[in-house]
């Protein structure tokens, strides 16, 4: 019994110690992607990873460090949205836009049948 208390304080700062890695990396990822504009034009996923970070952060004050690692890494993977999607939008506008060039083709017109044209004494 002894031995697994004195073992308790080793196991917990554990925990904590990779939760808190975990929320520093998503911390980043959020700032690297508000650096990249992700605020106006990826807004949906930049508040989601805003908003996961900020409730990870609440976990780990409470010492629910296995919960606030999952929406930490949650965070994270919004932000990278974010950022990705900020990428696109840039490479988009970069992007020169062409007009599509329509090639015309020519229709025929087709008679249309009346019953001037058809001579019904030879039906």
């Amino acid at each position: 019994m002894r031995l697994a208390l004195a073992f308790l304080p080793l196991v917990l700062s554990g925990c904590a110690a990779r939760s808190a890695y975990t929320l520093l990396n998503a911390d980043r990822a959020l700032q690297k992607a508000r650096q990249a504009g992700a605020e106006e034009k990826s807004a949906y996923e930049y508040t989601l990873a805003s908003e996961y970070l900020a409730k990870a952060r609440e976990e780990n004050t409470y010492s629910e460090y296995h919960i606030s690692e999952r929406l930490a890494k949650t965070s994270m993977e919004f932000a990278l949205r974010a950022l990705e999607n900020t990428s696109d939008a840039e490479r988009e506008y970069d992007e020169e836009i062409v007009p599509e060039e329509r090639i015309e083709v020519p229709v025929e017109e087709k008679k249309e049948n009346t019953l001037d044209q058809i001579d019904l004494d030879e039906i």
